[in-house]
């Protein structure tokens, strides 16, 4: 049977699209699942991620190019049933090399009909904006998910990728289906849960129940070049990926039995838990935990995450805007101290104007 293949696509950079690749595909494999990880982004995040060397010599550049068949690039990872297809860092100039091929949107999909891929599902980790990578990608794919956090700025990279969602589906690929939207780095306060409600009000049974929440310990899986599934399968959202990938097989099996498909019964949840504090085990003793200024240093590059890179006044501003958003009396009791200060500041200036003129003689 072939492979079940999905990509991970929002136009917007910075929304977790490499942390929800990783973590979707060994979370699959701790459900017993055989997976291949392809990534197309040329910074190779998910290659990092999944222990890999970028320097490897060859990876899905050269397929793409003709020069390797894809069981020449496979290569497996130290997590049983997850194989990847590396990204190179010659794969920045690949736009060019595919506008020179005919039919250079649906190479992907020739690559993939020719076989080599013996597994149960590929996890394609896309890279942002819609150029030829990620056009590639969903041409290819049987689904796609849009990871987004909850922020105004993340929510325009949402506004702008559905409309390409539908001309891949009206053009290139009929059968693509929008599997979900993902809610990543959540944050538990009012503003959150507002966007929240609003993109599920829009997009109703989309969304998957499951939201990845703000979690520091990505970054320090990041760090140890694991996922943060298996560097710390308890945490907040290692515990919150497991929810999200059972959801996603959930999914899955529903459109496979409704097409008449069957596929085999899935392990527990606890079961694929206790598969991840295994591979935790065996790579604890490589793994260092960052302690002292390590711990702002995660923050703040989970800030960057959520804000890019803005000054400090201007994140001083975004978070005073939240705060207000989030606390309304607070926000009507700012305005009613600064009408006071700013009428005596008028009053003031008024009796002041006066005492001049009459020192002047003028009144």
């Amino acid at each position: 049977m072939k492979p079940y293949i999905v990509a991970i696509f929002n136009q917007k950079g910075g929304i977790s699209k490499t942390t929800t690749s990783t973590n979707l595909a060994i979370c699959l494999a701790a459900f017993g699942k055989s997976v291949v990880v392809v990534d197309l982004d040329s910074q190779g995040d998910s290659t990092k991620s999944l222990g890999i060397d970028p320097n490897v010599k060859k990876g899905i550049f050269d397929i793409f190019i003709g020069s390797a068949q894809i069981d020449e690039v496979l290569i497996p990872t130290a997590f049983e049933n997850v194989r990847i297809i590396p990204s190179t860092y010659n794969l920045a100039g690949i736009e060019i090399k595919l506008s020179e091929l005919k039919d250079s949107q649906r190479t992907l999909v020739s690559i993939l009909a020719r076989g080599g891929l013996d597994c149960d599902y590929v996890v394609i980790d896309c890279p942002p904006a819609l150029g030829i990578l990620p056009i590639n990608a969903l041409a290819a794919a049987n689904a796609v998910i849009i990871p987004v956090t909850a922020t105004p700025y993340a929510n325009d990279g949402l506004l702008r990728t559905l409309p390409s969602i539908k001309y891949v589906q009206e053009g290139l690929n009929k059968g693509l289906l929008l599997q979900g939207v993902l809610f990543t780095i959540n944050d538990r306060n009012k503003t959150t849960k507002k966007i929240n409600q609003l993109i599920r009000s829009r997009l109703g049974g989309t969304v998957y129940q499951a939201e990845i929440p703000r979690d520091t310990t990505v970054i320090e899986a990041a760090s140890a070049r694991l996922p943060v599934c298996a560097y710390a399968p308890k945490s907040p959202a290692a515990q919150a990926h497991l929810d999200f990938a059972h959801e996603f097989l959930d999914r899955h099996y529903k459109t496979a039995a409704k097409a008449g498909i069957a596929l085999p019964p899935l392990v527990s949840r606890d079961h694929a838990l206790g598969t991840l504090q295994v591979w935790q085990a065996d790579h604890a003793a490589a793994v260092t935990t960052p302690a002292g200024d390590g711990v702002r240093a995660r923050k703040d590059q989970l800030d960057r995450m959520l804000y890019g890179n803005r000054g400090t006044l201007e994140r001083m501003h975004l978070n005073l805007v939240h705060f207000f958003i989030d606390n309304r009396l607070w926000m009507a009791a700012f305005v009613l101290v600064a009408f006071g200060l700013a009428a005596l500041l008028v009053v003031g200036g008024l009796s002041g104007i006066r005492m001049i003129a009459a020192a002047v003689g003028l009144i």
